[in-house]
């Protein structure tokens, strides 16, 4: 049986209900519904993903039984009406809260940590969503399945998603990367795979002041231009280092590709005897603490794992592309609040069964009720 938890939701409403009035408060946030404004039609997002709903029907049907005043509606929403307002509800409002709750979590996720947990980390990945392609025709692009991907990035100090972003079906994951602008990335590790592996992005990263640690490619260019000493004792996870070498990498007479000087290389071997071989910038880490680093990239696949199947990304609000992306905001906005609430969660109950009830214990609980 799961726990109670009235007093969680009373402090995750002092936390979030300044946050959705500032959301519902942004210009055009209403777009001329007077009568089922913003930070409602927001609440009731919010109970839809939090309890699991498979639909909008379900969590209107809840909330026909318990109430619209409950997410503070003096009249009833009609089915249709919150089902419109679900795929073209503009989605500055959950933006904004996305982004507060991002910066709420890091500044709590760092406080009080060890320096090698403050560190700023992020993994950075991507995910398909599958779509129907007869319902949502737009989303089938070229010879790919109907759908969307999602690229991440997972900040592995407070264990949330940090940034989102939607592209076609058929973006590359180094094409989705080099467009960013590197500005919002400076100060950051990247713990990047194979799929972003480019030397002109890696110049562009450096130029931008963003740091990387990345798998090497078998084929690339290598020159070694130094050794350092490695550590004799294995890593943690068990990995050993072998060899620690500055280089530079990419061919000068490859007039397709750039020539990046002065990054570090790092062997390793884990338990099983496989080696593998990582480019960094990070020259101020020991070897060690950088091979330990990269493993932890392996968060941002439990992440994907826990959104889709356990959460339920897999169903979106509707079939537009605005209702896929503010199922995308509500998503990553859920999962910073379990994290937030996380401190609370009884070692025995598993993290997804201790969302489910805080869905109700954080919308139809009063802030103030003692």
């Amino acid at each position: 049986m799961i726990p109670a938890t009235p007093g969680v939701g009373r402090r995750t409403r002092r936390l979030l209900d300044p946050l959705l009035a500032q959301a519902a408060a942004l210009p055009g946030a209403d777009r001329y519904r007077k009568h089922f404004g913003a930070e409602a039609h927001l609440r009731i997002l919010f109970l839809h993903a939090l309890s699991g709903s498979p639909s909008l029907r379900q969590t209107h049907a809840t909330l026909e039984a318990l109430g619209w005043e409950r997410v503070g509606l003096a009249r009833p929403v009609s089915r249709s009406q919150l089902a419109r307002s679900s795929t073209s509800r503009p989605s500055a409002p959950l933006e904004l809260l996305f982004a507060r709750l991002v910066r709420r979590a890091q500044g709590r996720g760092r406080r009080g940590a060890a320096p090698a947990e403050r560190r700023l980390l992020q993994a950075i990945d991507s995910t398909f969503l599958e779509l129907s392609a007869a319902l949502c025709p737009g989303s089938r692009h070229g010879g790919h399945k109907a759908g969307v991907r999602l690229h991440v990035g997972f900040d592995l100090g407070p264990a949330i998603p940090a940034g989102l972003h939607l592209t076609l079906a058929d973006t590359h994951d180094l094409r989705a990367l080099a467009e960013r602008d590197p500005a919002a990335l400076a100060g950051w590790t990247l713990l990047i795979d194979r799929g972003y592996y480019g030397h002109r992005l890696f110049a562009r990263l450096i130029a931008g002041g963003v740091d990387f640690v990345v798998p090497q490619q078998a084929q690339a260019t290598v020159r070694v231009r130094g050794e350092r000493r490695v550590p004799a004792a294995p890593t943690r996870d068990g990995d050993v280092v072998l060899a620690d070498q500055a280089v530079d990498v990419g061919s000068p007479t490859n007039h397709n590709s750039v020539v990046v000087p002065d990054l570090r290389l790092i062997t390793t071997r884990n338990r099983r005897g496989e080696e593998r071989r990582f480019l960094t910038t990070r020259r101020d880490l020991p070897a060690r603490v950088v091979a330990e680093a990269y493993r932890r990239r392996w968060q941002i696949e439990l992440f994907f794992r826990w959104l889709k199947h356990e959460l339920g990304l897999v169903r979106p609000l509707g079939t537009s592309p605005q209702a896929v992306w503010l199922s995308v905001l509500l998503s990553g906005c859920v999962a910073i609040l379990a994290v937030l609430a996380e401190p609370n969660r009884p070692p025995d109950v598993t993290r997804i069964a201790w969302v489910r009830p805080l869905a109700f214990a954080l919308l139809l609980t009063p802030a103030d009720s003692s």
